[in-house]
């Protein structure tokens, strides 16, 4: 950490102040940032009240980094910017954040508010443009209102499918000192609906005579857990995949596990979305890594559940959509008698699964080291609580098909953006979330080169 002024205090607390124990109270344990006179009040709110400032070397690595934390722990990640190029650097780890579903707070300089329209050094309206990539953007401008604006991020963050917000603060209001030191604590989650009786009976019945069910776990499963989902897989014994942030969530190492539901690494998935006769998604949509539902058989019946309304229907219509908490859907199964499930469906997409994998071992030649054989390589020396990022450059496609993940949290990839440069600050970025943890990052040339000093923040 690197900052101009030491630790001072004052008689009363400046909003800079306000921003570092309201984040403090959200059960923030690190702020990534970059340096900028702007945002001094911040940092020395950090020294004051002993939050932790982790510095990068530029905005989008340290926001990437925000992103990381929040991935590994389930909880939501924080930077801090400088005004104009400093938060522009931070747009594409927004768009990344939003169409990953990740829930982090970016917290913007802006010229003081004596300077506007005067043309203040790195002074620019990047309000638009942070509301084009995030859930919800503002500027406060009245130091007694922070705690009010930061309330609303709050909520913005995490209402239905979670995501990034941004709040711009002038720098003249970051030293202002408040008219109370009340700095209240964060309002709490907002609620996720129940399944109504109507859904829970007509998904009852459809999933309870069907014979060759398939489940997707998807990513607002990360989110929202709930402690009876291997019960009710097992109960019920369904074959299930997982999407990006859900995978770990069930061990990948469970007998019906079969393979992430990522179709361009996963033939078996394709086929079994066509032969199934129920698909269940949890938490998710039928989006690009699910072919947009394209596979899935005409004679198939779809059970949606999704806590996120805009979500349902998405791409492919679903016979029971249920604005409901996979969590709250997931209980109710749980207290159903076993279904009707066809034990040899499920044991045959497994043993189909295992197969497709073991013959990926053979793709390899005597020019050189195959991607399976070094993914393969490095996951075998790993101990058990490793977590993995994988770039979403070519690396991603051997590595998607070849781990197994044991774990929530465990594994990291850059969403839907297909971005490059997210991996080495991810890797720094889960290093600090979990400082117990190995991390490996694969990632082939093009992504390293971005952000690759910022090994010596990790350190």
């Amino acid at each position: 950490m690197h900052t101009d002024n030491k630790p001072q205090k004052n008689d009363r607390m400046d909003g800079g102040g306000a921003i570092v124990a309201w984040l403090k109270n959200a059960g923030v344990k690190n702020v990534f940032s970059v340096s900028g006179g702007p945002i001094n009040a911040v940092y020395r709110a950090c020294a004051n009240q002993g939050l932790a400032l982790i510095h990068a070397r530029h905005e989008a690595a340290a926001c990437f980094m925000a992103e990381a934390q929040s991935r590994v722990t389930g909880k939501a990640g924080a930077a801090v910017v400088t005004l104009g190029p400093g938060v522009t650097n931070a747009v594409t780890p927004s768009l990344v954040a939003t169409l990953a579903g990740t829930p982090i707070i970016i917290v913007g300089a802006k010229a003081g508010t004596k300077s506007d329209e005067r043309g203040a050094g790195m002074a620019y309206d990047v309000l638009p443009i942070m509301k084009n990539v995030t859930k919800w953007a503002a500027r406060c401008t009245d130091p007694n209102r922070l705690q009010e604006y930061l309330d609303i991020a709050w909520r913005k963050m995490w209402a239905g499918r979670p995501g990034p917000v941004f709040l711009e603060v002038p720098s003249d209001i970051l030293s202002t000192p408040l008219a109370s030191e009340a700095v209240g604590t964060c309002p709490p989650l907002p609620g996720t609906p129940g399944v109504s009786a109507s859904d829970a009976d007509a998904a009852i019945k459809l999933l309870g005579n069907s014979k060759k069910p398939l489940l997707i776990l998807g990513d607002e499963l990360f989110w929202h857990r709930s402690e009876r989902l291997v019960e009710t897989i097992e109960k019920h014994n369904l074959a299930f995949a997982t999407m990006r942030l859900a995978r770990g969530i069930v061990s990948e190492l469970h007998p019906n596990w079969v393979g992430p539901a990522y179709i361009p690494c996963n033939a078996t998935l394709k086929q079994a979305l066509a032969d199934a006769d129920c698909v269940v998604v949890l938490g998710h949509h039928f989006e690009f890594d699910l072919e947009f539902g394209d596979s899935v058989g005409a004679g198939a019946r779809i059970i949606q559940v999704c806590s996120d309304q805009e979500l349902l229907h998405r791409n492919k219509r679903a016979d029971i959509a249920v604005n409901a908490s996979p969590a709250a859907f997931i209980e109710l199964l749980a207290g159903l008698p076993a279904s009707k499930a066809d034990g040899k469906w499920t044991a045959g997409l497994v043993d189909a699964w295992n197969k497709e994998r073991a013959a990926q071992l053979g793709q390899g030649d005597a020019a050189g080291i195959h991607p399976i054989a070094a993914v393969d390589a490095v996951s075998e020396a790993a101990p058990d609580n490793t977590i993995y990022v994988t770039s979403h450059g070519n690396i991603d496609f051997w590595a998607d098909a070849r781990l197994r993940i044991a774990a929530p949290g465990r594994y990291l990839r850059a969403g839907q953006s297909g971005a490059l440069g997210a991996e080495v600050p991810y890797g720094a970025g889960a290093s600090f979330a979990d400082p117990k943890a190995p991390v490996v990052v694969f990632v082939g040339d093009g992504g390293v080169g971005v952000h690759i000093s910022e090994l010596d923040t990790a350190e």
